[in-house]
C-alpha cells in the first residue's frame, strides 16, 4: 500500500514531534509499505522520510521545483517527482496514495488534509485519512469539525471521513483496515 503523509518541514518545530514522526516512518517501512510525501529533508518531513529509509522503506517524495533550488529536496529517496505549483504536488499525491496520515504542521499541511477531507465528501475517493495526534495537537482541528457538524455545515457522516490516532503503530492500522472494508 503507499501511504501519503502530510505534515510539516519546519527546522525550528519543538523536537517533541519529531520522535513520532520517526516512528511513523519505521512502521510504514517495517510493515511492508511506500511512504508517499512532500520530498524535503528537513522537520517532521525529513525524519519520516529518514526512519522508512533506515528500515529500507520505499519512499516516494513529490516536491515543487522551487524547493529542489532552494536545497532542501532529499537527495536519497527511491523517487522524487518534481513539479512546478502546488495544486500539481496536491493532485500527485492524492493519485498515488491508498490512504493519508497527517502528523503536525502548518498551513501547507492543514491545506492538505482538508483537501482530501473536502474531496471525500463531494464522493471523489473513499480513502481514509488518519490524524496522528501528537501531544494533542489535532484536538481543535477536531473540535471545530465537530462544531461544523453541529451546526449542521456538513453531516454528521463527514465525521466518518477521518480517524485520530496517537501512536504510529495505530495509524497504519487504521489505514491497513480502511483498505481491508
Amino acid at each position: 500500500m503507499k501511504i501519503a503523509v502530510f505534515c510539516g518541514s519546519s527546522r525550528h518545530c519543538d523536537p517533541r514531534f519529531l520522535e513520532p514522526a520517526r516512528e511513523l516512518g519505521a512502521e510504514i517501512a517495517r510493515r511492508g509499505h511506500v511512504l508517499v510525501y512532500g520530498g524535503g529533508r528537513t522537520g517532521l518531513m525529513g525524519a519520516v522520510a529518514d526512519a522508512a529509509l533506515a528500515e529500507n522503506g520505499r519512499v516516494e517524495g513529490v516536491i515543487l521545483r522551487k524547493f529542489i533550488v532552494d536545497d532542501v529536496h532529499h537527495l536519497a529517496l527511491d523517487e522524487l517527482h518534481a513539479v512546478d505549483e502546488m495544486r500539481a504536488r496536491k493532485a500527485a499525491m492524492d493519485a498515488r496514495a491508498q490512504a493519508f496520515i497527517a502528523l503536525p504542521g502548518g498551513y501547507g499541511t492543514l491545506e492538505e488534509l482538508t483537501e482530501i477531507l473536502s474531496f471525500r465528501k463531494l464522493g471523489l475517493h473513499h480513502r481514509m485519512l488518519v490524524l496522528l495526534d501528537t501531544d494533542g495537537f489535532y484536538d481543535g482541528l477536531t473540535a471545530q469539525i465537530e462544531r461544523a457538524v453541529a451546526e449542521h455545515f456538513d453531516s454528521a457522516k463527514s465525521l466518518d471521513y477521518f480517524r485520530v490516532a496517537c501512536e504510529a503503530r495505530s495509524a497504519v492500522d487504521l489505514c491497513e483496515a480502511s483498505i481491508r472494508d
